[in-house]
């Protein structure tokens, strides 16, 4: 049997865990955008890995491979660490409050007709 007695405790909980998109972008493209934007980032570590090992075939300097393998390594952390995340949706509850106040500001003005 659940805890939550009330219709209004039910209620609070849920607007609590509901979430809304609400950055303006198609919630059903964020499935494929999601996939892509991994996919990129993962491509452009392989593409550096990939140049760092066509430089090791050809005859340069040892100095010169240490410091492009340590620039690759600290790219590689960096990227990773600012790379792609994603962000939850706002909150039902949070989403209710902005449209409330939109609503407020908007009834005052004058239609365009």
């Amino acid at each position: 049997m659940s805890k939550i007695k009330s219709p209004q405790e039910k209620k609070e909980l849920s607007y609590s865990r509901d979430r809304r998109n609400c950055y303006g972008e198609s919630d059903k493209g964020s499935r494929k955008t999601i996939k892509k934007k991994k996919r990129s980032s993962e491509h452009a570590q392989r593409s550096k890995l990939q140049k760092l090992k066509s430089l090791g075939g050809s005859a340069i300097n040892e100095d010169l491979a240490i410091v492009a393998e340590s620039e690759f390594i600290n790219s590689t952390k960096s990227s990773r660490l600012r790379g792609f995340r994603k962000y939850p949706d706002q909150s039902l509850k949070d989403h209710v409050n902005v449209q409330a106040t939109k609503r407020i500001i908007r009834h005052g003005r004058k239609k365009n007709s």
